[in-house]
């Protein structure tokens, strides 16, 4: 049967010893990636003639490594159900070094599906699994994985210490894994401000890749210098970098490598004030992300072109990348929560090293946490999900935190009592002699374990502000600066009634949560802002274009599902153009004010109206029939021209409008259809004496 495998004498040999798969991991690990099509032709054989001879050794190898297979192709959901077919497999007979493979296989697929504490939770099982089988290769591949998983969360401290505890150990390491190490360490002192440091890791990966074939880690090295080079300011040899990077990834099909070279290639283009470059490189991040299925690239290019239509003003597209941010921060975070019913039992690894203690301790939680926070968009709701989570981290009697309002020169504070749940809130001027006027002055943090003898390192003089009654005063104190844009526009606090209740570690943890919470302030404000922006119209308070045509799109699909009509009416000013080319835009602009003013007073409260163009107008009446749409339109009609509109100084001006009506019924295709039909009836109405109300009703057409 299995005559015509090119590797039957192989395939035989696993009846005599199961194990014996070495041959097989060699061409797959390859193949899985070069030459998927030959790998998923050797990987079918290998599972159902595993499965004909029952077994369970090779038929978990085959899929592990349909787990890769499946990576390669984007396909993360069978990816993971293979990995975990696989993990069954090997718990059952107790295979500690096919449970190591698996541990790889979650870190790196997790990691690179952004659910990080998954991801660090798999590494930090590899890792003790690869101490207890003294597999010393195993135990420095999830090292360098774990380093490179705390890149992608950007906690740079810890994956130095990881990568430096490599580097440290003499572990014997493969060029590969030289090259990798070196290359991770660059990233991460770009990031923390060595960029000179940076190039002297990427220079000695250059030498370790010499006399190699062209890989995505020559990608890598391009798109390092390139981020190195800018933050020397060196311009035009970062673009360089980041052209040659783009050029190697797409030449070889490294989409991944290629997503990465365009987000720093945008912001290059950002520095350098290109945001139409940017937003065109960016929007094809976005194109490969989505198709790839890169969440992590797609959200990190959403918030890029979210903050780059914000900064040239076009505040609809703004708005649109950062719903899109938000729904795939919500996707990756609902995704995790849905994958913590997998998660194994396993035992703490030997190292009591603080790498561990935090990724086993508190690395999920804070996760979570931030992804909470960060995917609200309400300040009183951030407020809540901190003060219900703070105490699974740090012991808290009371959780605060401090808004400075800089034009008023004050300090709103909003403390939560950690027994009950009961709030206050207070107002400080800056100018008092308080704890969270100094932190925000000088961006410096706070620990306090005993405040009646340590307040004066901060405060000339300790005036206790009651903010609960009947409560005991507090001992000690965290405080840590809220920062946007490097500026501090606030703090956070938690406080206890024991003295020597915090330490550096609870500091850290608190500076964490002040980041995402720092983070997800900015975003709600400046989501109202472009809310407002995008949602409403400046000259006339109307909805916008956009805004009317969303709405109307959920009132059709309402009324539709519910089986009843409703109208619409367009709007259109008659010979405005006159208005304008005799008094002025300006006088032009005053009168289409004045008008929409006027239109205002003659609406439903329960109408909606918005400015569909220039000076054409679109209301949509729900629940009103055609009849009913005629009364509206001739009322409004009627009061706009027996109106005298003053527009300047002793300019008084006469206008009229003419006006389409369309009512909808069971069988049109689309909400825009029926503007179009209520568009045609206002051309009818300009087209003959204007000033009227068209429709198609007998007698008032």
């Amino acid at each position: 049967m299995y005559s015509d495998f090119t590797y039957k004498d192989e395939l035989y040999k696993l009846i005599d010893d199961e194990n014996n798969f070495d041959f097989f991991r060699s061409i797959l690990k390859e193949q899985t990636t070069y030459n998927p099509e030959h790998a998923k032709y050797v990987l079918d054989t290998i599972l159902k003639f595993s499965k004909e001879n029952n077994m369970v050794i090779p038929e978990a190898w085959a899929y592990y490594y349909f787990g890769w297979y499946y990576i390669n192709l984007s396909d993360y959901d069978t990816a993971l159900n293979s990995f975990l077919e696989a993990n069954e497999l090997f718990e059952k007979n107790n295979y500690k070094q096919g449970l190591i493979f698996i541990c790889n296989g979650l870190n790196s697929l997790y990691c690179l599906t952004g659910q990080f504490s998954l991801s660090s939770e798999w590494g930090l099982k590899g890792i003790s699994l690869s101490e207890e089988t003294d597999n010393k290769d195993a135990l420095v591949t999830l090292l360098i994985n774990t380093g490179i998983n705390y890149i992608q969360m950007k906690d740079f401290n810890m994956a130095k210490e990881v990568l430096t505890n490599i580097v440290m150990n003499d572990y014997e390491l493969t060029n590969l894994m030289k090259v990798s190490v070196k290359l991770s360490l660059a990233e991460i002192e770009i990031n923390i401000g060595k960029p000179e440091t940076a190039l002297r890791y990427i220079r000695d990966a250059e030498v370790l890749e010499h006399n190699t074939e062209i890989s995505s880690n020559t990608s890598e090295i391009c798109k390092l210098k390139g981020m190195a080079y800018s933050k020397l300011g060196n311009y035009d040899l970062a673009e360089i970098e980041f052209m040659k990077s783009y050029d190697i990834a797409n030449v070889f099909g490294y989409n991944h490598e290629k997503c990465y070279a365009i987000i720093e290639w945008s912001k290059l283009s950002i520095k350098k004030g290109q945001s139409i470059k940017a937003i065109s490189l960016l929007n094809e991040s976005v194109n490969i992300s989505k198709s790839s299925n890169f969440n992590v690239l797609l959200k990190e290019s959403s918030i890029l072109l979210y903050e780059t239509y914000k900064e040239i003003g076009n505040s609809e597209k703004a708005l649109f990348h950062l719903e899109e941010y938000i729904r795939i921060d919500e996707e990756i975070y609902d995704y995790e929560q849905n994958q913590l019913m997998v998660k194994l039992k396993f035992k703490h690894a030997k190292m009591e090293a603080s790498l561990y203690k935090l990724l086993y301790d508190k690395t999920e939680l804070l996760s979570n946490i931030g992804q909470k926070i960060i995917s609200n968009l309400n300040f009183n709701s951030i407020i809540e999900i901190i003060s219900k989570e703070i105490n699974s981290l740090i012991n808290s009697d009371t959780f605060g935190i401090a808004i400075y309002d800089i034009e008023r020169n004050m300090v709103e504070y909003y403390f939560v009592d950690e027994s009950d749940g009961s709030t206050e809130s207070m107002t400080l001027d800056m100018d008092d002699n308080s704890f969270a006027s100094y932190c925000i002055k000088n961006r410096k943090d706070i620990i306090i374990n005993d405040v009646s003898k340590e307040y004066t390192e901060y405060i000339n003089s300790l005036r206790y502000s009651i903010v609960f009654k009947d409560k005991p005063l507090e001992k000690s104190m965290i405080y840590t600066p809220l920062i946007i844009n490097d500026n501090a526009v606030g703090v956070m606090t938690v406080q206890s009634y024991n003295t020597n209740a915090y330490d550096k570690n609870d500091l850290n943890t608190l500076k964490i949560i002040a980041n995402y919470a720092s983070i997800a302030i900015d975003n709600a404000n400046s989501y109202k802002r472009i809310e407002s922006i995008a949602t409403y119209d400046a000259m006339t308070g109307f909805l916008t274009r956009f805004e009317i045509i969303r709405l109307g799109e959920m009132i059709y699909k309402k009324y539709m599902d519910d089986k009843k009509a409703f109208s619409v009416i367009m709007i259109d000013i008659d010979d405005f153009k006159v208005i304008n080319d005799t008094f002025g835009h300006v006088c032009g602009d005053r009168a289409i004010a004045m008008l929409t003013d006027t239109i205002s007073r003659c609406i439903r409260t329960n109408d909606y109206i918005g400015r569909y163009g220039g000076d054409e107008f679109l209301l949509i009446c729900p629940g009103l029939s055609q009849n009913e749409a005629f009364d509206v339109a001739e009322r409004i009609r009627s009061v706009v021209s027996g109106k005298a509109y003053l527009i300047d100084e002793n300019v008084l001006v006469n206008i009229t409008i003419s006006l389409g009506i369309y009512e909808f019924g069971s069988n049109e295709l689309s909400f825009i259809d029926g503007v179009k039909e209520a568009d045609k009836y206002l051309y009818h109405a300009k087209k003959s004496s204007k000033n009227r109300v068209a429709c198609n009703l007998l007698g008032k057409c």
